[in-house]
């Protein structure tokens, strides 16, 4: 009995130094040392009243449970956007825009109104830890991760997926991540509105329409009503490309 007495004491004590310890690192080892020392008390025996040795296992798994809490996570946070809506001098932005949003001010020069998209990009390896108990940081937002699955195709599913109100992450191979919305479409979200000068040179290639094949458009149809553009212009198929803060040429592409 005095032995018994003197493992408990033992038990207890490096219970009290694994809950109240602030080493989240070794959490999972301190929890697995905990586990090994329950079932080496629980095979002793050393003659304790069965009532007393379950409620003493009982109260040690009611703390192990506990500690799930205190097990470190991941906060994965998506890389750097690389578009500066200050200064959007040389670059290719989706974006989205409605008729009469083209137009000449005062001063002779053409403009175009436009909402600019983006999309979230994550490191291959950061996404090869993740873990369900993890949070990702998407469009903005911290998101627990409560299920994972992955297929041989590259596609994660956190939360279900997509289609059950989760999130589906996927990658080309190209040492990242994105996530994946309708239609297998990149999901992108806004970053802001923007006004930005149109190039005399611009052009704009649409092959929205693939029995009509594509078609170039240039500025002045733009403010015409007949010139045939047919404004449905979206995030999803319309992409600017801007070169010295001009808007040199836009393209449309074909959307199911």
């Amino acid at each position: 009995m005095e032995n018994c007495n003197k493992i408990t004491k033992y038990v207890y004590k490096q219970l009290d130094s694994i809950f109240t310890s602030k080493g989240g690192k070794k959490m999972k080892k301190y929890i697995r040392n905990t586990i090994v020392l329950t079932l080496a008390l629980s095979l002793v025996g050393c003659g304790v009243a069965k009532p007393e040795k379950e409620a003493i296992e009982e109260q040690i798994m009611e703390q192990i449970e506990e500690s799930n809490d205190l097990v470190e996570t991941k906060i994965i946070s998506p890389l750097p956007i690389t578009i500066d809506m200050n200064q959007l001098d040389n670059c290719t932005v989706a974006v989205s825009f409605e008729e009469g949003d083209a137009y000449v001010d005062d001063t002779g020069i053409m403009r175009l109104d436009v909402t600019v998209y983006t999309y979230d990009l994550y490191d291959m390896v950061d996404i090869s830890l993740l873990e369900e108990g993890d949070t990702i940081v998407i469009r903005n937002q911290e998101v627990h991760v409560t299920s994972l699955e992955r297929n041989d195709l590259g596609l994660v599913s956190l939360n279900g997926g997509e289609e059950n109100g989760g999130y589906d992450l996927f990658t080309d191979n190209s040492g990242v991540y994105y996530e994946m919305g309708f239609n297998d479409t990149k999901a992108y979200y806004p970053l802001g509105e923007a006004t930005i000068r149109v190039s005399v040179d611009f052009e704009f290639y649409d092959n929205s329409d693939l029995e009509a094949g594509e078609k170039i458009y240039y500025p002045g149809d733009f403010l015409i009503k007949d010139a045939g553009i047919q404004y449905d212009f979206r995030v999803d198929n319309t992409t600017i490309v801007i070169e010295d803060g001009q808007i040199i040429a836009m393209n449309r592409v074909y959307t199911p």
